[in-house]
This record gives structure tokens, C-alpha cells and sequence, in this order.
């Protein structure tokens, strides 16, 4: 609401305290009276300034966001009700993402480092609270994965010097090493957890104990070699990949995307619930196997880096060597542009011809 003060709107108490004011300061008297007018910005972008600045709570312990906790649960209700099929995938996605980053939490915690951030989605904060250790962790707004900070991951990063000794970069190369595949490996455990839950409770299946933990772990190896044979396959066919997404024909090789996995959960819905363990288990060991690369950024590049540092510290009897990963940046772009190509151009092909379990 706008506020303003005109010569008119001016009591006579008022006019009397400006008299004696002019009496006492002598000349002030004679300049005129300045006019104040405030008004407010229109409601739309009163919100949006809100909105961007409400996620700006550094030092607050606790951090919460009604609205966007509104919209956050109404869009998962939506999404429940309109297609189950999708909010099941992006549930179990998000669930398996998140025990991936747990596991570089917990043996980041044991092997002296601290961590500053665990997050459940991406985007603006809905809700946060910080540990006395210094942790801040909670719920973003876009629920499509999740992600930790440990400080000192590059080289360059500014870390304050109080904190230098908790950093990954300041642990031993055997501790690096172990943080780094925590998150592949605790993807590959849950698999194996996940195919022996089926085992154990679809009634198609008839085996002994030791026959569950052999067949769940043939299922693994056979996810393994699959899906390595298929981002060969992608990698060497480029070319006829890139000529089938373009003529919108369906390639002979193709990688299931979230709209493909959204797909096949509502056809497991239909008739064979219990087989989204086994699905959730691929998934599971795709995410661990991928994640494996020895490529930045992905887990795998950086234990190659750890591993190469050994090498070469032997080799230069140089304990203390350390590589400077700043020079592969261009090639984790490259990785990156890579993955999201192949998630855009699969969306577009499960899109146009959509997976079918009977195919």
C-alpha cells in the first residue's frame, strides 16, 4: 500500500510541531517539506523476490519453506494419482540414489572427513537443519536424485584452514580410495539384496538358500556384462544410434530411460508386482556399474586418479605427489554432454516407441 503525506492531510498538532521546529532551527523553516511516497511492488514479483531469497539462510540451523513444501507434496500426490507408474520410478530412483550417497557419507565420516552437505533433490531448500558437526541435510524441491559435499574434492577449492585437515583432499590415498567406490559397491550390495528378496519371496521361485545368493549373484555378473556390452555397442554405433534417434525409428541398441522405467512399472503394476524387486535391482547395479567408469566425474574417475597418484608416487619416489585433476575438466564435460544426450535422445526414443515387457 502505497503512504502518502500531503499539506492537506496535515493536523494542526502536526503544524504546530513544524512551526516550533522552523522557530528553533531558524532557517529550515523557509525550504519546503519533502514528501515521502512508498509504494509496493506488485504481488507477483513480491513472490518472486521471496522465493529467491528465502533459500538464503546460511546462518539459520533450521531452515523451512511452507510454500514450497505445498508444492513439493502436491505435485507428488499429482503425479501418485495421474501416473503411479512414474511416481513408483522416481521413488525407487531416488531411493537408490540416495543409499549411493549415504555410503560416501558414512565411510567419509569414518575415515576423519566432514562433510558439509547431504540432500535429498536438487534446487531451492524446503527444509534443512545443521548438525553440531556442521552438516546441513534435508529436502530440496526437485526430487530427482540427491547428492553429498565433502569439502576438498578439487584442488583449487577454498576450504578455511581450521577445516584443511578434514578435507578429502588432505586424507591418505587409501581413504580417498575407500570413500569413492563406498557409493558403487553399496549400490552392487543392494542389488544382490534386492534379486535375493525376490528369490526368497516370489512364489515362481524354488531354491535353497545357497541356490538364491548363487543365482542372485549370476543375475549381477549377467546385469554387468550386459550393461557394459550395451555402452560398447552405443560407443562403436554411434553413427547408425544418432541416424535411427533422428529418423524417430527405434535403434537396435537402446539404454531404458526414466520415461522407458515408468513404462515398464506400470505394466509390472498390472499383473507381477513383486518383479519390481528385480527391476529395482537392475537398476540398482546399473547405477553402481556406471558410476564404476574410470572417467570423470563419475566414482570411477576419481579412483583412477587416486590410483594413478600411487603409481606414479612409487614410480618418482615421491610419497606426497598428488595430480592435478584440473586438466581433465575438459573431458568430464565431455562425459557429462555425453550422458545427457544419451537421457534426452532415450526419453525421446521410449517416448515414440514405448517399451513393452512382451517384446
Amino acid at each position: 500500500m502505497a503512504e502518502l503525506r500531503t499539506p492537506s492531510d496535515t493536523t494542526s498538532s502536526d503544524m504546530t510541531s513544524s512551526n516550533t521546529v522552523g522557530t528553533t532551527c531558524g532557517a529550515a523553516h523557509s525550504e519546503p517539506a519533502s514528501i515521502t511516497v512508498v509504494r509496493r511492488d506488485p504481488a507477483p514479483l513480491r513472490w518472486l523476490v521471496a522465493w529467491r531469497r528465502s533459500g538464503r539462510a546460511e546462518g539459520r540451523r533450521r531452515e523451512f519453506h511452507p510454500i514450497r513444501a505445498v508444492v513439493l507434496i502436491a505435485a507428488a500426490a499429482l503425479l501418485a494419482v495421474q501416473l503411479p507408474g512414474a511416481a513408483i520410478f522416481l521413488g525407487m530412483l531416488v531411493g537408490l540414489i540416495v543409499v549411493h550417497e549415504a555410503a560416501h557419507y558414512i565411510v567419509a565420516r569414518r575415515c576423519g572427513m566432514r562433510p558439509e552437505e547431504f540432500f535429498v533433490g536438487f534446487g531451492p531448500t524446503v527444509w534443512s537443519s545443521r548438525t553440531a558437526t556442521g552438516l546441513r541435510y534435508g529436502v530440496k524441491l526437485l526430487p530427482v536424485g540427491g547428492y553429498v559435499k565433502i569439502p576438498g574434492m578439487s584442488p583449487t577449492e577454498v576450504v578455511e584452514s581450521s577445516n584443511e585437515p578434514y578435507t578429502y583432499r588432505a586424507a591418505t590415498r587409501a581413504r580417498r580410495l575407500a570413500v569413492i567406490l563406498a557409493g558403487p559397491l553399496s549400490n552392487l550390495a543392494l542389488a544382490l539384496a534386492l534379486f535375493a528378496l525376490y528369490a526368497l519371496t516370489s512364489p515362481t521361485v524354488d531354491a535353497s538358500p545357497l541356490g538364491v545368493v548363487l543365482g542372485s549373484l549370476d543375475l549381477l555378473w549377467d546385469v554387468t556384462v550386459g550393461t557394459l556390452h550395451s555402452l560398447f555397442t552405443l560407443f562403436t554405433g554411434a553413427g547408425d544410434y544418432a541416424a535411427s534417434v533422428a529418423g524417430g525409428q527405434a535403434p537396435d541398441q537402446r539404454m531404458l530411460s526414466v520415461v522407458g522405467g515408468a513404462q515398464v512399472t506400470d505394466q509390472l503394476l498390472a499383473g507381477e508386482q513383486w518383479k519390481l524387486l528385480v527391476m529395482a535391482g537392475l537398476f540398482s547395479a546399473s547405477v553402481g556399474i556406471l558410476n564404476l567408469l574410470p572417467v570423470l566425474p563419475l566414482d570411477g574417475g576419481h579412483a583412477a586418479v587416486v590410483l594413478a597418484e600411487s603409481v606414479m608416487a612409487r614410480v618418482r619416489r615421491r610419497p606426497s605427489l598428488r595430480l592435478d585433476t584440473r586438466r581433465l575438466q575438459p573431458l568430464a564435460l565431455a562425459v557429462v554432454a555425453a550422458f545427457l544426450l544419451l537421457g534426452v535422445t532415450s526419453m525421446w526414443v521410449d517416448v515414440l516407441h514405448p517399451v513393452s515387457l512382451g517384446s
